[in-house]
């Protein structure tokens, strides 16, 4: 029974429509489409601030970097409904040219 249960978790844990991995820096903000999965959570949430909206019939993950590192992130808590897992990297804020 613990195997169908981790086959069937696997199954449906899918790739986000960009690739598994999303990079974004400090104080800046991106969205994945995650369809229809609910609720997330982070390895390390003190990296990033993130929301679901609904927008369009589907579930958008809205995340901000906070600080610069790695954390791995589920979205999806629900295990009857698809999941998605992003490697999330938060990099330093680039410089903008001063104008000076």
């Amino acid at each position: 029974m613990r195997l169908v249960i981790a086959v069937m978790l696997v199954a449906a844990t899918a790739v986000a429509d960009d690739g598994p991995s999303v990079t974004v820096e400090v104080g800046k903000t991106t969205e994945r489409d995650v369809m229809t999965a609910r609720g997330w959570f982070c390895d390390d949430a003190s990296l990033v601030s993130a929301d679901l909206i609904t927008r369009a019939n589907h579930n958008i993950w809205v995340v901000t970097g906070v600080k610069e590192g790695s954390t791995q992130c589920r979205v999806g808590t629900d295990t009857s409904r698809i999941a998605y897992v992003f490697d999330v990297r938060v990099i330093p804020r680039r410089n903008r040219g001063s104008g000076h």
